[in-house]
């Protein structure tokens, strides 16, 4: 296990302390839409105990596949959640927020290679 928001050999870091920043969201990034703080705590809670930057986007992009269609791709049972049933458009806007939750919540090596891996593929998606 990782101690704090040390960066492994690898750029694993431990999740715990990004976690709680997710669940306290407000805190950290003010002013904003409470979707955004709801969909803090609910990737909170989603996350593996420690991840690297690409580790933490596909967790996100996992998290708002499956709010979208309502459904825990792990388990396969119903989400009980507010950020069920929004538009499409909803959960575009969330993904676009990624980064910024990123940078309100991780070390900034961390939060700088989720931003370099969501405009990465964003790139690819517009080729």
């Amino acid at each position: 296990m990782l101690g704090g928001n040390k960066m492994s050999i690898d750029g694993a870091i431990s999740m715990e302390p990004v976690k709680e920043k997710l669940r306290n969201l407000r805190e950290h990034m003010p002013d904003q839409q409470d979707v955004i703080y709801d969909f803090g705590a609910h990737l909170a809670d989603r996350l593996n105990p420690e991840l690297v930057p690409q580790g933490f986007n596909m967790a996100a992009e996992l998290a708002l596949y499956n709010l979208q269609k309502g459904v825990d791709g792990f388990s396969g049972q119903p989400i009980r959640s507010r950020l069920v049933g929004y538009p499409s458009m909803i959960y575009g806007l969330l993904r676009m927020q990624v980064p910024q939750i990123a940078e309100a919540v991780c070390p900034e090596d961390f939060a700088k290679g989720v931003k370099d891996f969501y405009e990465q593929v964003n790139a690819k998606m517009r080729e």
